[in-house]
This record gives structure tokens, C-alpha cells and sequence, in this order.
């Protein structure tokens, strides 16, 4: 399978979380789906990867920032101790 088709699948996955109208077992049934298929924890995890590198190329290009920079600033919402990651 190529890396697009794999990007797709996480899109699907992805469209399917934000979409209102459904409740969070549409969710699980398209990951089900895809994890169901050949080598298909390897594929969606490519996928999601894929995708979230394509955003974050486009947050760079919207923010000014490096990517360096958005992950720090989404990891340190995240932090419950107060410690960023060193991802440099």
C-alpha cells in the first residue's frame, strides 16, 4: 500500500472524529475497519503520521512558526508538570 492511501485512511479516521453528527462508535468502526486490514495498525499509524505532518507544514506556513516550535507549544499545554520535551 502506498503512503497516500495510508494518508486516506487517516483523513476518513480524522472526518469521522469531527463530524458532529455521529457519536464516537462511527469512530471506532472506521479504525476498526482499517485495523482489520493487512498490515493495518502499521498503515493507519503511517497515516496518521503522514497527516499530521501535512498540518503541521501548514501551520508553519499560517504561523510563522517552526515546527519545532508548534509541537513545544502544543506539548506545553499538555504538560502536567510544567516540563517541556526537548524536541529539537
Amino acid at each position: 500500500m502506498v503512503d497516500d492511501d495510508k494518508t486516506r485512511w487517516a483523513v476518513d479516521v480524522m472526518t469521522a472524529w469531527i463530524d458532529e453528527d455521529s457519536d464516537t462508535d462511527f469512530v471506532h468502526e472506521r479504525i476498526d475497519a482499517y485495523l482489520s486490514e493487512p498490515e493495518g495498525c502499521s498503515g493507519l499509524i503511517t497515516g496518521l503520521i503522514n497527516l499530521t505532518g501535512l498540518l503541521l507544514m501548514g501551520m508553519e506556513v499560517g504561523s510563522g512558526k517552526s515546527t519545532p516550535q508548534i509541537l513545544r507549544a502544543i506539548a506545553s499545554t499538555l504538560s502536567r508538570d510544567g516540563e517541556l520535551p526537548d524536541v529539537e
